[in-house]
């Protein structure tokens, strides 16, 4: 009996190894037909916009150097747009023969850093040809990861900043509407019926400015960004306790108190944002999925916590913002190392 429970065990897993080992191997089909899939799709938008760009400038047989235009009478075309020399200079950047051997610079730049393949940025994806590469004194910069990751805070703080603004100003022009619609239902000396009950909630939202001992001057109206996440989050910043020593308010950091209002209100004003662009893209690639998986744990989090739950998807919605403009970022340091920190030389047949 023992016996047939171990031998069934065995069994067992080498059914399970073997079933993993088939997902791996049906997943890497998967992704290698998703690469193929990608790059010509990026093929077809790169002849696409050959197509739609006029020509700049038409090159002289000259101006292409160590390229045999007449040898074998093969016709010259570009293996990505199928475009001529009328289009930019062609070359030949690898050991490809017949139709595959000429390709513009800017093409193949652009597929340089398109491609979902890494190794088609070094070579050539048809005959594993390593580009010969003259490199400059920028290319160590525009290569290093820190260079992204600058761009990327950079990018950040210059996005919670003008975000920061235009909330400031909304929250401003909407504070002094209420006010001036709560001085016009005051002055008919209006206490019941709807407008009574208007009154009360414009009372509410147009509370006063509260100044502390050291002249710091808080917003409490919930019709500013950052008071309102406040409330919502229950979190009370250290620059908003009101304590007269404290070392925020000490007379070197008062001048920056505003600027932490203002900052802060920016900042979980961004991250919300992103958060709901992040949803709505997810929605629109897989709606399912999202009902299935993110909306429950969104109910969870916020039946269980309450409005706190709002903490999480303000530091997600940021982290997002983050992450694209790192992409974004790292993107376009490559466009540069390839533009000016490094270009292909011509393959010698």
């Amino acid at each position: 009996m023992e016996g047939s429970i171990v031998q069934a065990e065995i069994l067992r897993r080498r059914a399970a190894e073997h079933r993993a080992r088939w997902e791996a191997m049906k997943r890497e089909e998967r992704e290698a037909e998703a690469r193929v899939r990608d790059d010509a799709a990026v093929a077809e938008a790169l002849r696409r916009a050959r197509t739609l760009t006029s020509p700049t400038h038409t090159p002289t047989t000259s101006e292409i150097p160590n390229v045999d235009f007449r040898a074998e009478g093969e016709e010259r075309q570009c293996r990505i747009c199928f475009a001529g020399p009328e289009r930019g200079m062609l070359f030949s950047p690898c050991r490809c023969n017949g139709s595959m051997r000429f390709v513009h610079v800017e093409c193949l730049n652009n597929w340089r850093n398109m491609s979902r393949n890494p190794r088609s940025f070094y070579g050539c994806d048809q005959c594993g040809y390593q580009y010969n590469l003259e490199r400059t004194r920028a290319a160590q910069w525009l290569e290093r990861e820190e260079l992204a990751t600058f761009f990327a805070v950079l990018g950040i703080i210059a996005l919670t900043v003008v975000v920061a603004l235009l909330c400031r100003l909304a929250s401003h022009c909407l504070y002094v509407t209420c006010s001036r619609l709560h001085d016009l239902i005051k002055t008919r000396a209006v206490t019941s019926g709807w407008a009574g009950r208007m009154t009360k909630r414009l009372a509410s939202l147009t509370l006063p400015s509260v100044t502390t001992k050291r002249g710091v001057m808080f917003h409490t109206s919930l019709l500013y960004v950052e008071v309102l996440f406040y409330w919502l989050v229950h979190w009370n910043p250290p620059w908003r306790v009101m304590r007269g020593e404290g070392w925020l308010h000490s007379k070197y950091v008062v001048p920056f108190h505003t600027y932490f209002e203002l900052l802060t209100g920016g900042f979980l004003a961004l991250g919300l944002i992103s958060f709901g662009v992040k949803m709505y893209q997810k929605v629109r690639r897989d709606g399912r999925q999202m009902f299935e998986y993110v909306v429950p744990s969104l109910a969870y989090l916020f039946l269980s916590h309450g409005t706190k739950g709002l903490r999480l998807p303000l530091f997600a919605g940021c982290l997002y913002a983050y992450l694209k403009l790192h992409d974004f970022a790292k993107k376009k340091s490559r466009e540069l190392l390839m533009q000016i920190g490094e270009r292909v030389l011509e393959v010698q047949l």
